[in-house]
């Protein structure tokens, strides 16, 4: 979605080296461009023209530069941070599956099954005494 009325930012390259640095700018205001070394700067300053000029930051930009803070936060993890952060999603991901809509609602019926199922075993067996009396008599 791309209005005139919005904040864009870009990743171009740099005059001084060969690294990239992030453009954030008003569409329809290219001259007046802030160049940021970082996804993460640049991000605080889309939001900062935000609320100096009120305009929208594009949802595109937003989400490119959520993924390059994530991919340079991953990087700069240690190996026991790699594997803690594997181990927390293996847990989230089983509770997930254990809690869901499908399995409470099938562990419920199942329950209600294994109910019933007793409630008509103590009355066979009640039945069954019953029969055993008359037989005896």
């Amino acid at each position: 979605m791309t209005t005139n009325n919005s904040i864009l930012v870009s990743c171009v390259r740099s005059n001084k080296s060969d690294n990239m640095v992030w453009a954030v700018y008003a569409q329809g205001n290219e001259q007046q461009t802030c160049y940021c070394k970082s996804p993460y700067a640049a991000m605080k300053m889309a939001f900062l023209l935000k609320k100096q000029t009120g305009l929208y930051i594009s949802d595109i930009c937003l989400t490119r530069l959520s993924l390059e803070i994530r991919k340079l936060k991953e990087a700069a993890m240690s190996p026991e941070q790699v594997a803690a952060k594997e181990h927390v999603d293996e847990l989230v991901e089983e509770f997930v599956e254990e809690h869901s809509v499908d399995n409470v609602l099938a562990k419920a019926d199942e329950e209600k099954a294994k109910a019933k199922g007793k409630r008509k075993s103590s009355k066979s067996k009640a039945s069954a005494k019953k029969q055993k009396e008359e037989v005896a008599a």
